[in-house]
């Protein structure tokens, strides 16, 4: 798949709502995790799990354009990729989050400028005293808004915790052509090495496929909510969420002490 390049002028200004920065004892970019990785053949493969740097946030963008909303249930259920308002909102956001410098990849172990990006973690920090998250629009955009509204509705994920700040994750993404090698489990098993060098008590995310729930629930994370596709209907009766072949979403996370 040749990636398009993103018009970053069409992508709208955010200010990030976050107010968690990240520490400047923590080397950046840093080295979270290596790992070999073995494919279908018996080909091995060289990973390491590292901070995405500004010379490639714009890549991590096209990355999940690609891989995430073409392949995640929800978002190729309401057609993020046809819906333009929708899809610039979002990575606006997306956008946005990077600026906490936290998000990471999975890249080839190579001696090289750029080696090839194989997996992305969005990963942001939310914290007590955060500014209102600003309302995004766009078809697509309203219906993932209102069932995460409600996957979150009675679930203080800082009281849960006993922190005023929280790991969050979004779109956990690997290239299709890496599929089936544990990258993906490895990317999660790092976010726990990653938020105690936060000194973060916690990480709770949303996982909506029963890929990603299966990975995470491997590594031990709880669930704390979980809403049922069919369920949702609109005002015809019609499903909002069609096509989808996983059956709910989860509301995910995991206590570090």
């Amino acid at each position: 798949m040749t990636s398009m390049k993103l018009n970053m002028e069409k992508i709208p200004k955010l200010t990030l709502w976050n107010k968690w920065k990240r520490p400047a004892s923590i080397p950046y970019p840093n080295t979270w995790h290596k790992f070999t990785a073995k494919s279908k053949d018996g080909k091995e493969f060289k990973i390491k799990i590292v901070d995405v740097t500004p010379d490639r946030f714009e890549e991590s963008l096209e990355f999940i354009r690609d891989y995430l909303y073409s392949n995640e249930p929800l978002c190729e259920s309401v057609k993020m990729l046809e819906d333009e308002i929708s899809l610039q909102n979002e990575l606006a956001r997306q956008n946005a989050f990077l600026q906490q410098r936290i998000t990471i990849m999975a890249v080839l172990d190579e001696d090289v400028p750029k080696p090839e990006m194989i997996a992305v973690q969005k990963l942001f920090v939310a914290s007590k005293d955060d500014d209102p998250e600003p309302e995004l629009t766009g078809n697509a955009m309203s219906k993932l808004e209102k069932i995460i509204e409600d996957l979150y509705a009675n679930q203080d994920q800082f009281e849960i915790h006993g922190t005023d700040a929280v790991l969050k994750g979004f779109g956990l993404c690997v290239k299709p052509n890496y599929w089936g090698m544990n990258i993906g489990y490895n990317i999660v098993l790092c976010l726990e090495k990653i938020a105690k060098a936060y000194d973060l008590r916690g990480c709770m995310t949303m996982y909506t496929s029963i890929y990603s729930q299966a990975i995470v629930t491997k590594a031990g994370f709880k669930v704390y909510n979980e809403i049922f596709y069919d369920d949702y209907k609109d005002e015809k009766g019609n499903a909002m969420f069609p096509n989808v072949h996983t059956k709910s979403i989860k509301l995910m996370g995991m206590k570090y002490s």
